[in-house]
């Protein structure tokens, strides 16, 4: 129905902030951003436009745990760099220039002495949460990890998780789930043997999360002292820049892609 009215390239993403991130980037006169509402519909929609002949269609997807999983996506849909857009972000410069904006630097300077870095605090706190999902999706657990609230299981101190209240709140918060908590406790136990990619394991929306809950309660300054993770994650889609979006496979693979297919998606 879109191709009647516009004759240039589509783009299309999960969701609402994935719009908002790309259409930074994206030049507004040659491509259009359509939202999909869900990962396999990226897919779908991305499959049946190029059945029809029609290649001017790219689609970007978060690789959740598609990479520890050993599943691989191909053009025209690309995948993140790291789990999700927001990891990707978190791996980069925003990061920095967030935590700069609201964090207070003394404060940030004692935590680090004693915990380490924020950004690795941070990826150590969200791993076991990110490991459970994995779980959850390998074996098929239908655990629901939507509205966790945090600060129910991580300490506001140190920003580690106990991991057993962690799973508690997911059973709890996982109505359509019927495994038990302790083989859930076990599982977890068993998999965090394994030394995988925090890059690649833990979800960008409980980074943000957890960083919230540490600027109001531990490092930040006064203008964090009520932030939610919502602006938090706005602030990191402003911090985030041409130049660090450059910088990704992602965009490197999709630019080499519409190069050869003569198609315009980015911004030159």
């Amino acid at each position: 129905m879109k191709r009647s009215l516009f004759s240039g390239s589509f783009l299309v993403v999960e969701g609402a902030t994935d719009g908002r991130l790309y259409r930074k980037f994206t030049d507004k006169r040659e491509c259009e951003v359509i939202l999909a509402h869900s990962k396999e519909n990226v897919r779908i929609a991305v499959r049946e436009v190029t059945r029809r002949n029609d290649d001017r269609i790219i689609g970007i997807v978060d690789s959740d745990t598609d990479r520890i999983r050993g599943i691989e996506h191909r053009p025209p849909v690309f995948s993140t760099d790291e789990r999700d857009s927001e990891m990707v972000m978190i791996h980069s410069p925003a990061f920095d220039a967030v935590l700069s904006e609201y964090g207070d630097e003394d404060k940030i300077a004692r935590f680090a002495s004693r915990f380490g870095e924020i950004r690795d605090v941070l990826l150590s706190s969200c791993y076991p949460l990110g490991m459970l999902m994995y779980i959850s999706d390998v074996n098929g657990h239908k655990l629901s990890f939507r509205d966790l609230d945090h600060a129910y299981f991580t300490d506001r101190r140190t920003l580690r998780p106990d991991v057993k209240d962690m799973v508690s709140a997911v059973v709890s918060n996982s109505p359509n789930s019927y495994v038990s908590r302790d083989a859930l406790l076990w599982q977890l136990e068993t998999e965090l043997k394994n030394e995988r990619d925090p890059w690649d394991v833990c979800r960008g929306h409980d980074m943000v999360s957890v960083l919230a809950l540490g600027l109001r309660e531990i490092f930040g300054e006064y203008n964090s002292r009520n932030i939610r993770s919502s602006e938090l994650a706005g602030a990191l889609r402003l911090a985030y820049g041409r130049e660090e979006f450059r910088g990704t496979r992602m965009y490197k693979e999709s630019a080499d892609w519409c190069e050869n297919k003569h198609i315009k998606v980015w911004i030159s």
